[in-house]
């Protein structure tokens, strides 16, 4: 092996060994996202793949949502907060730091891109008006990239004039490719794009 290599390749495991640069809340690793708002306020819900849906009372609440927890566990806590009234802010990381993540915006009409997250690692896009998709996978079919999210959102715009989409997760789809998912569509392009999550 060339010197550099070693180098490039002892440098690479050092990074992976770097766990201060993720962004930990409790036992929950919480994803990354570039497109953040400071953290709300209230008292700090842990959630954790498995676990059963943690009790929410009325007013603001912190969800520091483990990366791992599939939709199907996230969508009754959420309508558990719908009915609550509860005023939840969600938290990701931005590096090592916490921060708020803001998950749905208000759509303005239905002329709007549907994007579905998988759980295997793979996104699909379908143009308003049909369920016709296009779909891209990551060569490790384990996590979606955001920034393959932001290429394909950011070609999408440019080919219908679209400044909207629906995010349609699986039930199986992790929060974190979630996350993703929602922070590449909108962080795609110079103009903004408004994205919601659909429950």
């Amino acid at each position: 092996m060339r010197p550099a290599i070693v180098i490039l390749a002892i440098a690479a495991a050092a990074m992976a060994c770097d766990s201060h640069l993720d962004a930990e809340v409790g036992s929950a690793l919480l994803p990354q996202a570039l497109d953040v708002v400071p953290a709300g306020g209230g008292p700090t819900v842990v959630v954790l793949p498995g676990q059963p849906t943690p009790a929410l009372v009325a007013g603001p609440v912190r969800l520091a949502i483990d990366q791992a927890v599939p939709w199907r566990e996230v969508a009754p806590l959420l309508a558990a907060a719908d009915r609550a009234g509860a005023q939840p802010s969600f938290l990701v990381g931005q590096r090592q730091h916490v921060r708020g993540f803001v998950i749905s915006e208000p759509l303005t009409d239905e002329y709007a891109l549907r994007l579905r997250p998988t759980g295997v690692g793979k996104f699909c896009l379908s143009p308003p008006g049909t369920r016709e998709a296009y779909c891209v996978e990551t060569g490790t079919r384990r996590h979606i990239s955001s920034m393959y999210v932001r290429e394909a959102v950011r070609k999408a715009v440019a080919e219908y004039s679209i400044t909207q989409g629906w995010i349609v997760p699986d039930d199986d789809t992790r929060w974190g490719d979630i996350v993703r998912s929602i922070d590449g569509a909108r962080t795609c392009c110079k103009q903004p794009f408004r994205v919601a999550i659909a429950r």
